[in-house]
């Protein structure tokens, strides 16, 4: 390392990594999945109606699940879980990429599945909201809903 700056991000990475493991965290992470059963039943409900009283194709049922749930999974993670006081200007955005990257994850795994392996809809949808899970509480802890933090000067 070839500065104090580079000691100082060095610091705040490791900082990072021990509150990940905290018992904050950690009570983050129970209220986000709790937020997350909230919205994957609404997802599945979605998904059985539309494949099953629609005839629509499961991946295009689930991605449609999936959308209308991360209205409700942003609404109660700003509000309980995180306690955010971001702009929703900035938070909803952000939230808004890490839901996308795990709608391709979850429509990818939901593909796979079900068009090229013919699993189940329902065993595949299981496999890909386990796969989103931790994608989506990283992203939302560590970027959607992170409140910015005071860099210390040194003298």
């Amino acid at each position: 390392m070839d500065s104090d700056q580079d000691y100082a991000q060095f610091g705040t990475e490791l900082n990072v990594f021990r509150q990940m493991l905290s018992i904050s965290v950690i009570r983050k992470f129970a209220y986000f999945s709790g937020v997350g059963v909230i919205a994957t039943g609404i997802q599945y409900v979605i998904l059985i109606v539309l494949v099953q009283g629609f005839g629509a194709p499961p991946v295009r049922a689930s991605g449609i699940g999936f959308v209308t749930s991360a209205v409700v999974n942003y609404m109660l993670n700003y509000h309980i879980t995180f306690e955010s006081r971001k702009a929703h200007s900035e938070a909803a955005t952000k939230f808004i990429v890490v839901a996308a990257l795990g709608l391709i994850v979850n429509s990818l795994i939901m593909h796979v599945g079900t068009d090229i392996f013919q699993i189940h809809y329902i065993l595949t949808q299981l496999v890909a909201t386990g796969s989103v899970l931790m994608w989506n509480f990283t992203g939302n802890y560590l970027w959607s809903f992170r409140e910015k933090t005071k860099q210390r000067t040194t003298r």
